[in-house]
């Protein structure tokens, strides 16, 4: 409906059956014909039409919205180019789009359409109904982009998407968006006239709130899918602020001249601004998205707000070229990745880099960490030989055994000074590196190779502490041969001057059965983890941080080895004492949650899986991130479970978004990114896309082999999946080909 009567810019449009207002019996007996179609009640009017509730008997019997537009266009023109599209509109076959029935003129010469009858209402009141979040509401006009997308790639543009035109019903307890009124758009490949855009009275056809600068020239000849890209920036920025970019009442004040110029000239506040100029309403706009004004000021005034305003750009080619590219750039936001939005400044593109590349930083990190305490044992270590040498001096019957101590302390300075001059950062200066560059690995070499060399052979603990947390750092960069090899090191060390029961040496056995379970080893690191739970629940109590961290290990790898009771029961426990003692938000806590789900879903205990993901879900969200690893992986664990549960399409959904976070925070070949890979290749043989899983389980494949090796055993699930599919497909040959590798 066309709304250009200087009214409230949101339509009226009835969201059951019975219309907004009606003739008769309720609607219910006919008030008129047109055409094969007799008219029930009114749904809803605007300047440029009336759309009825219609009943239509043949060919089929069904009610339908028809949709009479007034005097003053062109009967004949309305109908040529409504012909003109129709075989273009016959091919929009998308669950998002109302589809467009018939057209045709009344018998004074009016044209109108017919379409279904969608019983929703406008996608903004839904959401404020409802009290979505902004997340939610992302994912409803996701789905709003994707069906403008595929209408576009059909060759059609709308030129009037507004809430209006997108209603929301909810059909088996989701909410479906569906846009309307694409049959009175134009075909891309159609030349446009001044006539398709202004009535013989010069006014608009199309809302001027969500028009495009191009769309409001008057004369205009070469609309474009950019036109529409325009429209779902100003309902992003008004399904985000609860307000349109330009005041309503300011913007149809001068005429069409003034909003003409308005359109084409100025340039829309930033939807955080837009914000906070609304006083008291702005209160409750918060209220409607389930927050407060100061959270939902802060979350637009970061990256969010820069994708309706990339949107809305007055040059369309700065714009986002495609519906498609609109869409995408929302996941990006919701994956943490940099939006082709955002600013190319290099503290952005910086601060990106180091969420992606978690790995490196924190093996920088503990590299650092090395070296500050080295300094500070080193400093400490010189202050007490400084002060046992004073206390030699001023007590002489004590001098002999103060001067041995203090000359042991200074040896132990010097020899930690002397690591950190001349073994570790004499390694990085420029003269020594290529290119001036020192990687993290390379750091650890020389650290190691140092250290391996009898540095603190007179020190064993100085040497265990450092070999404990290089080793572990090298754990967290997959170098499994030198993190076994330090922490075994560390723990002998630890053993033999410190007990088996000391917190040190029970820290490096949860590290080395860590070690083992990422080596595929998982009877080795069954054995070290129920130590290192056994023992911790002994000395440091049940409750303690470390004892509930060693218990979640374990029984994430009892799910790897496939034994769900024993995980089940294990993780029960950890969940109930982590989230008493440490909190829901605490990373251990959301751990539990997820492993739980895992369990239950191959347990078949559907409804709990879902209720404890789902609650996992939403609080490492908010609590972490969208891209934090932990989130990512409840994401994947919901996908399992919907495609257990026979939801193909949420499962997809949710594997999509779990692969591109993954990939872009941990990387390509990072064992999370190659689960989900494997794991979308499995959902795809479920659903009979061969081709996509063949492709996918070989990629799993090449990726597993050379980060996991040959023989470990998610290598070895990839490879039997891949010789699944081929028996499923009836090629017997090429799963002889590969059984050999397993």
């Amino acid at each position: 409906m066309k709304n250009n009567e200087g009214k409230n810019h949101k339509e009226s449009r009835n969201s059951g059956s019975e219309p907004t207002r009606s003739f008769g019996d309720s609607g219910r007996e006919p008030i008129g014909q047109i055409g094969p179609y007799r008219l029930l009640g009114i749904l809803g009017e605007g300047g440029f039409s009336i759309v009825y509730l219609a009943e239509q008997d043949k060919p089929v019997k069904r009610r339908v919205a028809l949709k009479v537009i007034k005097p003053g266009m062109d009967t004949k023109q309305v109908i040529a180019r409504f012909e003109a599209e129709r075989q273009a509109l016959a091919l929009l076959d998308h669950p998002n789009i109302a589809p467009v029935y018939d057209a045709g003129a009344t018998e004074t010469g009016m044209p109108y359409f017919v379409m279904e009858n969608v019983k929703g209402i406008p996608i903004t009141e839904h959401c404020d109904r409802q009290k979505l979040n902004i997340r939610k509401r992302l994912g409803l006009f996701l789905q709003v982009c994707e069906a403008v997308q595929y209408a576009h790639q059909k060759g059609i543009i709308h030129r009037d998407i507004k809430p209006s035109n997108i209603l929301v019903s909810i059909g088996s307890e989701k909410a479906i968006p569906k846009i309307i009124d694409f049959g009175v758009a134009k075909a891309i490949t159609q030349q446009l006239t001044e006539r398709t855009l202004y009535t013989e009275q010069g006014q608009f056809v199309g809302t001027p709130e969500y028009m495009s600068p191009e769309q409001a020239e008057m004369g205009a000849q070469d609309i474009d899918t950019r036109s529409d890209v325009y429209s779902l920036g100003v309902l992003l920025y008004e399904l985000l602020t609860g307000a349109l970019p330009f005041d309503t009442q300011t913007f149809r004040k001068g005429g069409i001249d003034n909003i003409r110029r308005i359109i084409r000239e100025q340039d829309p506040k930033k939807p955080s601004t837009r914000l906070t100029g609304l006083g008291e309403e702005a209160q409750e706009i918060a209220r409607s998205r389930n927050t407060s004004i100061m959270h939902l000021t802060k979350c637009l005034s970061k990256e969010l707000e820069w994708i309706p305003l990339m949107a809305m750009r007055k040059d369309r080619t700065r714009r986002y070229r495609s519906a498609s590219e609109f869409a995408d750039d929302i996941r990006n936001y919701l994956n943490g990745i940099p939006l082709i939005a955002g600013p190319e400044s290099t503290l952005y593109r910086l601060k990106k880099h180091m969420q992606r590349n978690q790995t490196l930083v924190t093996g920088i990190a503990a590299v650092l960490f090395v070296l500050i305490a080295g300094i500070i044992v080193s400093t400490v270590f010189a202050a007490k030989a400084t002060r046992a040498r004073s206390e030699a001096e001023s007590a002489r019957n004590e001098a002999e055994a103060a001067q041995a101590e203090a000359e042991r302390q200074a040896n132990i300075s010097e020899a930690v000074s002397d690591f950190l001059r001349n073994d570790l950062l004499a390694s990085v200066a420029p003269s020594v590196t290529l290119d001036g560059e020192v990687s993290v690995s390379s750091l650890l070499d020389t650290a190691t190779e140092k250290l391996m060399g009898g540095k603190f052979s007179e020190e064993p603990l100085v040497e265990a502490s450092i070999c404990h947390t290089l080793g572990n750092t090298y754990r967290n960069i997959r170098d499994l041969y030198w993190a076994e090899t330090l922490l075994s090191r560390a723990w002998e060390l630890r053993q033999e001057k410190l007990g088996a029961k000391n917190p040190d040496t029970l820290s490096t056995i949860d590290s080395l059965a860590r070690v083992y379970w990422m080596g595929g080893q998982y009877s080795l690191a069954e054995q070290f983890f129920i130590d290192a739970v056994e023992t911790r629940k002994d000395v440091l109590g049940l409750e303690d941080p470390d004892t509930i961290s060693s218990m979640n290990g374990l029984g994430i790898l009892y799910i790897a080895e496939g034994k769900f009771n024993d995980a089940e029961e294990d993780l029960l426990q950890v969940y109930e004492i982590a989230d008493k003692v440490l909190g829901r938000e605490s990373q251990d806590t959301l751990n539990a949650m997820n492993s739980l789900g895992i369990v239950w879903t191959a347990l078949g205990k559907y409804d709990d899986a879902n209720d404890i993901l789902n609650k996992a879900y939403d609080t490492s969200i908010s609590s972490l991130g969208i891209q934090h690893p932990v989130t990512l992986n409840c994401m994947n664990s919901l996908a399992l479970l919907y495609k257990e549960m026979v939801l193909y399409t949420e499962s997809e959904r949710f594997f999509v978004s779990a692969r591109a976070g993954r990939e872009y925070t941990l990387g390509k070949k990072h064992p999370d990114s190659l689960e989900t890979i494997h794991d979308m290749a499995a959902l795809y043989t479920a659903i009979g896309q061969y081709e996509e899983a063949e492709i996918l389980f070989k990629q799993a494949i090449e990726g597993r082999r050379e980060v996991l090796g040959e023989k470990h055993p998610d290598t070895l699930d990839s490879i039997n999946g891949l010789i699944e599919l081929y028996e499923i497909c009836g090629e017997p040959e090429k799963a002889e080909e590969w059984k050999q590798f397993q």
